[in-house]
């Protein structure tokens, strides 16, 4: 979501990666909880018109998020939120670093996006 330069990021890892720590080596995956939170941006297209939803490869490290959040926080999916854009939504339980707030929890996401942007809110 553009306020002045402010924007809230949302990190998804591409489909279709290897992965050469299991075998067969030449075996292709996608991301079960990334699919999840592409699901909501499916559901819900205007989404992507109030985050800047970004696409990283598989293989660490993911540079930009090493970039926002250090080397130890580069899991995906994650949604990484300026600090003082944060005033209307509960935001205690997230992560900090520095100044941003952030999430790995693909249901912690889905929270998020439906308290911020007034989508449906998954089940319980």
């Amino acid at each position: 979501m553009y306020l002045g330069n402010t924007m809230i990021r949302l990190f998804l890892l591409n489909p279709n990666f290897q992965d050469a720590r299991i075998k067969p080596e030449n075996q292709v995956y996608y991301c079960p909880h990334c699919a999840m939170i592409e699901g909501i941006l499916h559901y819900y297209p205007e989404l992507r018109k109030k985050l800047e939803v970004i696409y990283v490869d598989f293989p660490r490290p993911r540079k930009m998020i090493v970039d926002l959040l250090g080397e130890e926080n580069q899991g995906c999916p994650v949604l990484v939120i300026p600090a003082e854009l944060e005033t209307e939504v509960r935001v205690d339980d997230l992560s900090r670093h520095g100044d941003l707030l952030f999430t790995n929890s693909k249901y912690r996401i889905a929270q998020y996006l439906g308290d911020k942007f007034g989508i449906a809110l998954p089940h319980p």
